[in-house]
């Protein structure tokens, strides 16, 4: 099957919302490469995010960010409606109202799985309800069970022109829910970086493995370090990525790097931590020389099949199988 990069949508000016845009490896390749079929089609694109600079000075690396309109995301608490108003921020709300389209983007975008979900993605819509701005939802798609989230979906589909789901499970789901104006397109982070050119460089793989766990999936903790304690019993060095970087603990994939290395008592010569932050070619370079990567964050997992590095995954949601599912059947 064929995986077209064609970003079918009519209207000039696009606001991007839905991720709180901060240290996600996954969420920023998904968001850059929308940017990027958005700007190959002319568009006028403006992004909301959690913390507009660093995602800016972030994705200026890959991309012209010039032309780019950085918005701080409608707050969803007390605390940060409190400094949104102190900073200034509520004059962005007419910014809001001035787009022609929205896209409501990143990963498994509703699912009960993740608490607040529906929440997350709706609020930051309020400024357009007015004007009945057109929603597009690009991602992965749960149909609902509770009865406040289906009133909240039914919703927000009402609003809804088409959706791009990433995997074809959803495509059918929404359809017998009702709503038929739903395609698949690929997870936009299979488009992010040229994998060829990593892959016709590094024929070979190394003498390492890559490892990565975050809060969600700490219940595999044991089966983790017993296959990283295999894998070190044959000399292979051990690479640990934090995906997710918050100062937050549920959010900060850091911490698991010091119980692995704590727990299995390795050294600093054999465990060492990949950052994909500073040098993102040197990251694809590694990971794609790697000789196994485990995970439990579907980010890496992605990351790592797009590249043709053998992966074990840890399934802690849904969509993680889903997606596992979905890139068997294309062959990637």
């Amino acid at each position: 099957m064929e995986i077209s990069n064609n970003l079918n949508i009519p209207e000039k000016k696009i606001l991007i919302i839905g991720n709180r845009s901060y240290k996600n490896l996954w969420d920023e390749l998904i968001l850059l490469w929308t940017i990027k079929l958005l700007q190959e089609k002319k568009k006028n694109i403006l992004v909301a995010a959690y913390d507009p600079n660093r995602l800016q000075k972030f994705l200026s690396q890959f991309i012209d960010t010039s032309h780019i309109t950085f918005l701080s995301e409608i707050p969803k608490w007390p605390r940060s409606l409190r400094k949104y108003i102190t900073t200034g921020k509520l004059k962005e709300r007419k910014t809001y109202r001035k787009v022609d389209a929205i896209i409501i983007w990143g990963g498994e975008i509703l699912t009960e799985e993740s608490p607040n979900a529906y929440w997350y993605r709706l609020i930051s819509t309020l400024p357009s309800l007015r004007k009945k701005i057109p929603f597009y939802l690009m991602g992965g798609i749960q149909i609902p069970k509770k009865k406040i989230n289906i009133q909240l979906f039914k919703f927000l589909l009402k609003r809804t022109k088409k959706i791009l789901a990433r995997d074809k499970e959803s495509v059918q789901e929404l359809k017998k829910f009702w709503f038929s104006n739903a395609e698949f397109f690929m997870d936009t982070s299979f488009f992010a970086y040229d994998r060829k050119k990593p892959r016709n460089s590094s024929p070979v793989t190394r003498n390492y493995i890559i490892v990565n766990i975050n809060y969600n999936a700490q219940k595999f903790l044991p089966e983790i370090l017993q296959d990283v304690q295999k894998y070190h019993q044959q000399w292979y060095e051990i690479y640990y990525v934090p995906v997710a970087k918050w100062a937050q603990e549920a959010y900060n994939d850091s911490i698991y790097a010091k119980t692995i290395q704590r727990q299995l008592k390795l050294s600093d010569q054999w465990f060492k931590i990949l950052d994909r932050e500073k040098d993102f070619e040197y990251f694809i370079k590694i990971v794609s020389q790697a000789h196994m990567v485990i995970s439990s964050r579907l980010h890496l997992f992605l990351i790592a099949n797009f590249l043709w590095v053998p992966t074990k995954v840890y399934p802690y949601q849904k969509k993680i199988l889903k997606m596992e599912k979905m890139i068997r059947s294309l062959g990637v």
